[in-house]
């Protein structure tokens, strides 16, 4: 068994930590807790789940402890010195947050971490954001080409179930057009995001000589209320956003957002819920992924899309544990693994 902590019970983390009590060979035994009032209560009451017998704590230093072979971290923005502690102490982490090469980061991290694996003989592997699942299967596309010209890949998504106001006010939202947290070239996510040009590109063999963004808001045109967040009428309930890595001057790589709530707002931009990737190059290649619904309703534990998209969000990372608990020690990307899959995951 691999003895997998649980960094947080957000969003995403809550998927994770059912995962990891479901797969057969993951052994739940710390979680971290971000929030004091969920501090020392069991991980299943936290997570909708039957009692786990481990409770959450917000002691870095006794998760350590621990010596556990894994830790699946799941918070928005990454705690590089507690990741630091890990990898030190020979603790594999694997993550949906932060950074995927660890090239856009502040500077200097990429270096502490990947020294700090080296002392622990640790691998630090990030599936990313976006979701990162999107930049893995773009990259996959990309191998029936054999001449490449650029690839773009959108995700276009309705959000209002997506409860995150911390998110939504990362990027501004529920605030008049022209608000300080808008500018996306200012934005902690935006270096994110450019890690996730930097993967494509390095999986390609490319070298980005510059990488942009650019943001359109849209407005709500009434109130809109939530029951987790109001988007007042005239402030910013959508944006379109386009990360962009150039070669010579000529975008190469674009990843691209375009997220609402609801439809109600103006400019409504129009396209596929989902993801759209097209790639240029002989052969082309466009292709439109969706994540609905089984069609066996018993297989259906998630009411919404956005859930689902939790799911697929969380899944890598979990799949990649045993590969990365059996890696070379450092920073690892999607190229430095054999190919993931949902192992042991067949149900009747």
């Amino acid at each position: 068994m691999i003895r997998v902590i649980q960094w947080t019970t957000g969003n995403l983390g809550r998927r994770a930590v059912r995962a990891i009590c479901e797969h057969p060979d993951l052994e739940l035994v710390g979680l971290y807790a971000w929030g004091d009032d969920k501090v020392g209560r069991d991980a299943g009451e936290l997570c909708g789940l039957e009692r786990t017998g481990v409770v959450a704590t917000n002691d870095v230093d006794a998760l350590v402890a621990l010596g556990a072979d894994c830790v699946n971290y799941n918070g928005l923005m990454p705690d590089f010195d507690s990741m630091e502690k890990f990898l030190e102490a020979g603790i594999n982490i694997v993550s949906t947050t932060g950074f995927m090469t660890g090239k856009n980061i502040a500077a200097g991290v990429r270096e502490r971490l990947e020294a700090a694996a080296q002392r622990g003989g640790a691998s630090l592997f990030s599936s990313g954001i976006n979701p990162g699942w999107m930049n893995m299967i773009t990259i996959a596309l990309t191998g029936i080409c054999d001449r490449v010209s650029s690839i773009a890949m959108t995700e276009t998504a309705d959000c209002r179930e997506y409860p995150s106001p911390g998110t939504w006010e990362l990027f501004g939202w529920a605030k008049p057009l022209g608000h300080q947290e808008q500018d996306l070239s200012r934005n902690p996510m935006t270096g994110h995001f450019f890690d996730g040009l930097d993967v494509i590109a390095d999986a390609l063999g490319i070298d980005l000589h510059e990488r942009t963004v650019e943001a359109e808001f849209a407005v709500a045109k009434q109130d809109i209320d939530l029951p987790w967040m109001r988007f007042p009428k005239d402030t910013v309930a959508g944006q379109r956003t386009t990360w962009r890595g150039l070669v010579d001057g000529r975008p190469v790589i674009e990843l691209s957002v375009v997220w609402k709530m609801g439809d109600d707002i103006a400019p409504n931009w129009e396209g596929p819920e989902g993801y759209l990737v097209e790639i240029e190059g002989e052969p082309s290649v466009r292709s439109v992924i969706q994540v609905e619904q089984p069609r066996n309703a018993d297989l259906s534990r998630e009411k919404h899309r956005m859930d689902l998209i939790m799911i697929a969000s969380a899944m890598p990372p979990i799949h990649a544990i045993p590969l990365v608990c059996s890696a070379r020690p450092g920073i690892l990307t999607n190229s430095d693994l054999p190919l993931m899959g949902a192992r042991k995951a067949l149900v009747s």
